[in-house]
């Protein structure tokens, strides 16, 4: 089997020495840690400078752990840079205003990422260190301190394994690779108790209303025994469609207009749900946009999009794919 380093196994990873690392527009906590774990891995290997940029800021969780490591961020693209590493983003389209400057830069661009590579991917970077097996980035950025025999300090096995446990639903959808990695960072000094008490989990007011706010917008659909919920909500779609997979939703597809008509969306499905092997979110949302001139990606639990369309347009492609993918006839349920 190839390696998933086969790409760069030729580059002299230590002679890099301004590297600027980059995830995908409101990057995760597996977006935000799998980015500090590499950062530090180019720090002990060359001695580098680390640049983070996160596209229009990072989730309320990925922030406050930020916060609490005191990991200092910019939006300014460094004048000096010798690599630019991209972490977590399945289309270089998620990374916003960044997308176009690094089009034009000179520095190579290294892409590290568990989701199904896109083709336009295949294009925009110099090289790939990419595998759809792993269940998030962090285990894929674990693998460079084990491939290059790079130590691992604690504060690094705990970043890791947090986004690892973010990104598996704490577990529930990992597979025995994942399982080894796991045992793995808690051999090299993680701890699963500083992972649960760790004081990232903040309440954002805004964020709280937004998801409240959903229940009363909720359209309700059913195909065969899954629960399948479509919302309008301003802000917050991501963290909207984890509420509402929480609360009992398979499907969900939440989206907001901004004011210039274009709409941003998340999906979300329960692991229930990913059990049927048709459905893939991240294929789902790559279709849509096809569809409005939209750009859009994830993987097959979690994906999001940005399309110009009208609302009903975007509904019936939702459904009408949806329908497709699940097999089974999809019926609206009355809320009353």
């Amino acid at each position: 089997m190839m390696s998933i380093f086969s790409e760069i196994e030729h580059l002299d990873l230590s002679k890099f020495k301004e590297v600027c690392i980059l995830t995908h527009r409101l990057g995760d906590m597996d977006a935000f840690c799998a980015s500090y774990a590499i950062g530090h891995f180019f720090m002990e290997k060359g001695h580098s400078s680390i640049t983070y940029i996160f596209p229009s800021g990072l989730s309320s969780n990925a922030e406050s752990l930020r916060q609490y490591l005191q990991v200092n961020s910019s939006s300014q693209f460094p004048d000096r840079c010798d690599l630019v590493v991209v972490v977590d983003a399945g289309s270089p389209y998620l990374l916003d205003e960044y997308y176009d400057l690094l089009k034009n830069v000179t520095a190579p661009k290294l892409l590290i990422d568990h989701h199904p590579l896109q083709d336009d991917s295949k294009h925009f970077y110099n090289y790939l260190v990419v595998d759809e097996r792993a269940t998030s980035s962090s285990e894929i950025v674990l693998l460079f301190f084990i491939r290059y025999d790079v130590p691992l300090p604690a504060t690094i096995s705990n970043a890791l394994l947090l986004g690892i446990l973010f990104d598996t639903k704490h577990l529930s959808v990992a597979t025995e690779g994942t399982l080894k990695n796991v045992c793995f960072l808690i051999d090299s000094g993680a701890s699963l108790n500083w992972c649960e008490n760790v004081p990232i989990i903040k309440k954002n007011r805004s964020e709280a209303i937004a998801k409240l706010k959903s229940l009363s917008r909720i359209r309700l659909y059913e195909a065969g025994d899954l629960i399948i919920s479509i919302v309008k909500i301003g802000s917050f779609q991501a963290s909207v469609a984890k509420f509402l997979v929480d609360s009992g939703s398979d499907v969900v597809l939440a989206y907001g207009e901004d004011e210039d008509g274009l709409i941003k969306g998340s999906l979300r499905c329960s692991y229930e749900a990913s059990k049927i092997e048709s459905l893939k979110l991240n294929t789902l949302a790559e279709t849509l946009v096809k569809d409005f001139n939209g750009v859009g990606g994830g993987h097959r639990l979690a994906a999001s999009f940005n399309v110009e369309c009208e609302e009903s347009q975007l509904i019936s492609s939702f459904l009408t794919l949806s329908e497709k993918m699940l097999s089974r006839k999809i019926r609206k349920l009355p809320l009353k």
